[in-house]
């Protein structure tokens, strides 16, 4: 005959403690600390889960954000009531790499960025406005010769990422208004990644179409001060990569 286990009775949520304390020096660092003796916590953020009994956390940039904090006993899981708090600053530090910068003109500041092709046709920096790639190959054709890709010639419009109070992306695609969007981003510089959220970044739809996820984390393959390339993913072996510079790069050559 088997053996018979039987759970132990359900901790008390009364008993689930747990504290979020603001550091000191950094309005956007909060230190977590699990205080329930005798359990496994298990933490859920803004920024990630954690298992850790003691974790620090920073959150970037301004909003409502809520933690949560599960423990693992003996009787079971139990969920505290979820902390729920307001930031109101950015991280100056945070921002501080290179390619923020790149992206955005730093803290406080805003850069507009145009798809590399204008309505006559020319790519002023790269081959053309999009290059193709896939598993252990990638093909830079000039516009060109892709005629059979569908993609037409004119003004996208404008795409701007800002630092000025949050993380802000703003799309106006002319040629596709219902493309269109205000939203926020996040850059990832250690992963050379980057999500737009609320809106997408400027793309056409032949191509683009094709594209499962826009509002999905996307390579970035170059990032300079004027040029950026950028993987979308048709499927896990097929993408496009898509070719931007700045309208000041646009406008002064």
């Amino acid at each position: 005959m088997p053996d018979e286990y039987e759970l132990q009775e359900p901790l008390d949520k009364s008993a689930v403690k747990f504290s979020v304390t603001v550091d000191s020096q950094n309005p956007n660092k909060f230190h977590l600390k699990s205080e329930t003796p005798g359990a496994q916590p298990y933490w859920v953020t803004p920024v990630g889960t954690s298992i850790k009994l003691d974790e620090t956390i920073t959150i970037p940039f301004p909003g409502d954000y809520t933690i949560t904090y599960t423990v693992e006993t003996p009787g079971g899981l139990v969920t505290a009531d979820p902390y729920t708090f307001t930031i109101t600053t950015v991280d100056e530090d945070f921002v501080s790499d290179p390619m923020w910068t790149y992206l955005t003109g730093g803290i406080n500041q805003s850069k507009t960025w145009v798809l590399d092709l204008d309505a006559n046709a020319v790519s002023k920096y790269f081959s053309g406005p999009f290059y193709f790639g896939g598993t252990g190959w990638e093909w830079d054709p000039a516009f060109s010769d892709i005629p059979w890709a569908g993609v037409s010639a004119g003004d996208y419009g404008t795409m701007t990422f800002n630092l000025i109070g949050n993380a802000n992306f703003t799309c106006d695609n002319k040629m596709f208004p219902d493309l269109s969007g205000t939203g926020t981003f996040m850059l990832f510089p250690e992963s050379s990644e980057l999500i737009t959220y609320g809106a997408e970044v400027i793309h056409d739809k032949a191509q683009g179409g094709q594209v499962a996820n826009w509002n999905a984390l996307m390579t970035i393959k170059s990032l300079d001060a004027d040029h950026m390339q950028l993987i979308a993913k048709k499927d896990p072996n097929n993408w496009l990569i898509y070719n931007y510079i700045t309208k000041d790069y646009y406008d002064s050559h």
